[in-house]
């Protein structure tokens, strides 16, 4: 390898992912045999990615959550319905009312919108006669040639989307009590 594709790749943050493993430095030699301890030192003598994902060129993350349940602006909803003037305040106010009455936690706990519809992030299973059907999803990314692939487990927001033992508000103790 030439020093400039070098330092292009280097620039780049890439030069790791190419070097053969000799010249890839202690990290490389070690990280296949030490475990992970709970210190500076150990995160130092592991590659920052295990090898298969240094070669993952595709994969899917989705974000998914509470915040997609008003089915407006993005992930940031949560926050930018309390932002007045916003796009989200706006449409917030005009489908559910003032935000510090209908607040962001009615999205998860439950609530009536000005329409009278019930509002809530709760995914029914296709297993249970619903549209949600994780197996689906994990066929379609399988065949989409995805080498790895997962939800964003915890946005901004707070929401967890598993049993989490340190958060109540999850999506297994509030909402969909799914995990």
């Amino acid at each position: 390898m030439s020093r400039r594709t070098f330092g292009a790749l280097a620039a780049a943050g890439l030069a790791a992912t190419v070097l053969p493993e000799a010249l890839a430095g202690p990290a490389a030699a070690s990280s296949r045999r030490e475990p992970y301890e709970p210190a500076w030192p150990s995160v130092d003598r592991h590659l920052a990615a295990p090898e298969w994902f240094q070669d993952a060129k595709f994969g899917v993350y989705w974000h998914w959550g509470a915040f997609t349940t008003p089915e407006f602006g993005s992930e940031w909803y949560g926050r930018d319905m309390y932002r007045p003037g916003s796009r989200e305040y706006d449409h917030h106010k005009a489908t559910y009312g003032e935000p510090a009455v209908w607040g962001y936690d009615r999205f998860i706990d439950g609530g009536t919108d000005l329409a009278g519809n019930h509002v809530q992030f709760a995914p029914k299973p296709a297993s249970r006669g619903g549209q949600f059907d994780p197996r689906e999803w994990v066929r379609i990314i399988k065949a989409s040639g995805a080498k790895f692939a997962g939800p964003v487990a915890e946005h901004h927001d707070g929401y967890s989307m598993w049993d989490s033992e340190v958060n109540e508000w999850n999506s297994v103790a509030k909402g969909p009590r799914l995990d």
